[in-house]
């Protein structure tokens, strides 16, 4: 009876002393906190989440559709988790976005795991904290999109391979092999191309020729053919081939070749992307910069390094541009980042403190505008205040300023790391949903009826597709418009306010007119008078 509580007081005697665990503690707690509570409303989230519903509901684990109509933007891998999800938590948005939290979890774990087997214990914390600040990083993977599977297996593909190289046990590679294809099933070519060229460039420079010529790459690549191939082929045929066209020319070659959406930008944005998705550590990227020397003398940092700069110039030189493209780096980033931070508290490089000092202007310059943000925004006006959320990173980075030059950058680390999980805790997981709360989906949904035909007129967001479980009948010309109206005047029609001229022979009304949240575009609801 006497050993019970001595077991309990051992196991929070650990806890005391075992930084890590708490660091993993509050990583879960800050990817899954809250993660149901924001509603279905950004487009590619709603796209992803309806598509792997309609694929279930068919039993199809080969054809991804939306809206009954073929979906060719991405593999499949992320439909097949938020399906488990589906059948395990129901259909809601918390099991949309369940596994990408999972999947968050285990990118900090491996990224602690290998830095700690291949470099040191000092730099494995480091990187974890790096991430586990980045609300960029804890943002995606509370997403329900494919950026949080593609990160993990290719972070998980390049350290197993690693691991194989430094151990020469099957295992790694093989391991590397499949994360290798899971990545290659969860975007595409890219998560195949980009981290070879990482591998293949590293080999090379460590003039190590005989892992290129090693039957066992034969077995690495028969492996990756083995779980992807299968996939891509029986959906090829099940197409007619659309599938393959859509998805390799112009989801992946034309995004390459020029911008898509409106997505475009110069050649620093992607580098600019990866410094902001990973404030606030990363104003320490300067300083790392003028030590670049000293990572070419550890063989794990190197490789890290490497991946940073191929994903930064590719999607730099990439006609599309996006925040969430170079996110892969992330993992690697943190632990350049970690190693830096490592060297420095145990005295062996010194740090400026003008880092703090940038940081502490990035932060005014944010906390101006979400105020201004949401002050503009008509819908979120009467929430300005939680523009307030925004004040304790600024407040965070003063008090790091101030212990940096009483006891150094480990003291000012500590008080980032706690300043920023209170803030990524109370902006993720409460006011982030809060605002999104007021949504036009969410607004109108009492408007559209659940067991008749909704009709759009052009554009809608996607996301009435997942709340009303029912295709939505897309209408191309005032002509069908008023056919619809005639034959069934009480019918629904989902529009924007920029198509209202157009339908103004038609004889409609005004149901609901809502501003989209941070977009310059109005959703209507429109019936017959």
């Amino acid at each position: 009876m006497l050993q019970q509580p001595q077991q309990w007081n051992n196991i929070l005697l650990q806890l005391r002393t075992n930084k890590i665990t708490w660091l993993f503690i509050i990583a879960a707690i800050l990817l899954f906190t809250g993660i149901g509570s924001t509603p279905m409303y950004i487009l590619d989230e709603a796209r992803n989440a309806q598509a792997a519903r309609e694929m279930m509901e068919r039993n199809d684990w080969i054809v991804p559709t939306f809206n009954g109509e073929l979906r060719a933007h991405k593999p499949p891998l992320h439909y097949y988790f938020m399906q488990i999800a589906y059948r395990v938590f129901g259909m809601n948005a918390f099991s949309t976005r369940f596994f990408s939290a999972v999947f968050g979890w285990l990118t900090i774990w491996i990224t602690w795991f290998f830095t700690r087997r291949f470099v040191s214990y000092g730099t494995a914390i480091w990187a974890v904290a790096v991430l586990l600040v980045s609300t960029h990083f804890l943002f995606e993977f509370r997403m329900s999109v494919p950026d949080p599977y593609l990160i993990f297996f290719i972070t998980a593909g390049i350290f197993c391979f690693y691991a194989y190289t430094q151990e020469r046990t099957l295992k790694w590679l093989i391991c590397s092999a499949v994360a290798a294809a899971l990545a290659t099933l969860a975007k595409g070519p890219v998560a195949l191309a980009l981290p070879a060229l990482v591998l293949v460039w590293w080999v090379l420079s460590l003039k190590k020729y005989e892992l290129l010529f090693s039957w066992h790459l034969l077995l690495y690549a028969a492996v990756i053919v083995l779980v992807a191939l299968p996939w891509y082929v029986i959906v090829h045929q099940a197409t007619h081939g659309e599938f393959t066209r859509v998805f390799f020319f112009e989801h992946n070659f034309n995004r390459f070749g020029e911008p898509m959406e409106g997505h475009g930008g110069l050649f620093i944005m992607v580098p600019l992307f990866v410094l902001l998705g990973l404030l606030p550590v990363s104003v320490f990227t300067g300083e790392l910069v003028k030590k670049v020397r000293l990572y070419h003398r550890n063989n794990f940092i190197r490789l890290c390094m490497y991946v940073v700069a191929v994903f930064i110039v590719f999607f730099s030189v990439s006609g599309t541009k996006l925040p969430n493209y170079p996110m892969p780096c992330y993992p690697f980033m943190a632990v350049l980042l970690g190693y830096f931070i490592n060297k420095v508290i145990t005295g062996q490089i010194p740090v400026k403190q003008y880092p703090l000092w940038l940081l502490l202007l990035l932060n005014v310059l944010l906390f101006t505008a979400a105020w201004v943000g949401l002050g503009l925004e008509t819908a979120t006006q009467p929430f300005r205040g939680w523009a307030l959320l925004f004040a304790i990173p600024v407040i965070t980075t003063a008090g790091s300023w101030w212990f940096f030059k009483k006891e150094g950058l480990k003291k000012a680390m500590h008080v980032i790391i706690a300043g920023y999980s209170v803030f990524n805790f109370l902006f993720l997981a409460i006011g982030y949903p809060a605002i999104y709360q007021h949504n036009p989906v969410t607004k109108t949904l009492h408007l559209l009826p659940k067991n008749s035909t909704v009709y759009a007129y052009k554009i809608y967001n996607p996301a009435y597709n997942f709340y009303l479980n029912n295709s939505i009948k897309v209408l191309e010309s005032p002509a069908q418009v008023n056919e619809v109206i005639t034959t069934q005047p009480q019918a629904v029609i989902i529009s924007r306010e920029n198509h209202l001229l157009e339908l103004e022979a038609v004889p409609v009304k005004l149901l609901a007119k809502e501003r989209d949240l941070f977009e310059t575009a109005t959703t209507v609801l429109l019936s017959g008078k």
